[in-house]
């Protein structure tokens, strides 16, 4: 499969080299996203007209103004290595696996493909990704301050208090049902995403909650081991503590003390043992 777009796509590097499965186009422009991270590069797909616009500005009533390009698309390319497809394969069913729980209504949709990738001079599968983009605020669930938090989020954009009242509440039960799904993926398949890293969760403008990084998934063992994914991060109970964040703080729930997933991954000694491995992977970055 071939991505029409209009620039080079790079790797990142000061040896990069221009990807072989890329065609130029004078329609779409690739640009490296801020985001890109540890898993995937990211790039967005951007017409060529509005990428014009932004560089070139437009006249408004006399004003020159520079809108910013927003993507069409975001596209993801792995950095894992996959030595058969049978690999890729079974991280495609990853994916699927969060769209069946979740829904695409709480995801970041994506079609996932294969390249043959040759620039290092030899052949290479690679995972690739034309994934939704969302726009929104980013929910940080390490700065979530009291339940006015999404009050506070949202009031920038819209000064009507019935307005902004409505859109709270819409994002408080888009939140509740997220919860309750990923709750649900937990308890019937034994498996959880990333919600721990910054940016992973998305408030859209009318208040709907995507998860944008679909790509890191991890299994759940009710055992005095902490897993922890390809990365070294302990992935597994750090978002479980995000799902109980999101609970406690946004949706002001009294969690039980008998919950057995909260019981069980946020116990004082476990999380100890947690920090420890959080700060190991930070300290090896």
């Amino acid at each position: 499969m071939t991505t029409d777009i209009r620039d080079q796509a790079y790797l990142s590097g000061s040896e990069a080299q221009k990807l072989n499965f890329v065609n130029d186009s004078n329609r779409y422009i690739f640009r490296k996203h801020y985001r890109s991270g540890l898993r995937s590069h990211i790039f967005e797909i951007l017409t060529a007209k509005d990428v014009l616009k932004e560089t070139q500005g437009v006249d408004m009533d006399g004003i020159r103004l520079f809108p910013r390009a927003k993507p069409k698309k975001m596209f993801r390319i792995l950095r894992n290595k996959f030595e058969k497809k049978e690999e890729i394969f079974h991280e495609i069913k990853k994916y699927h696996l969060l769209l069946k729980y979740l829904g695409p209504e709480f995801i970041a949709e994506s079609d996932e493909f294969i390249v043959d990738y040759t620039g290092t001079g030899t052949n290479q599968i690679v995972l690739c990704g034309l994934q939704e983009y969302v726009e929104g605020e980013m929910l940080d669930p390490w700065r979530l301050f009291g339940e006015d938090y999404l009050w506070n989020l949202f009031k920038f954009n819209i000064h009507e208090d019935f307005q902004l009242q409505t859109l709270v509440q819409t994002a408080q039960k888009n939140i509740a049902t997220f919860v309750k799904r990923i709750r649900h993926m937990i308890t019937g398949m034994g498996y959880i995403p990333d919600l721990a890293g910054i940016g992973n969760l998305i408030l859209t403008p009318d208040g709907a909650l995507k998860l944008v990084d679909i790509n890191n998934i991890v299994k759940i063992k009710l055992d005095d081991s902490i897993l922890i994914d390809d990365k070294g991060y302990p992935s597994c109970d750090i978002s479980v503590e995000v799902l109980s964040i999101l609970e406690r703080e946004i949706l002001q729930k009294d969690i039980p003390t008998n919950d057995p997933i909260y019981r069980f991954f946020l116990s004082p000694e476990r999380k100890k043992k947690v920090k420890a491995l959080e700060k190991k992977f930070y300290k090896n970055l």
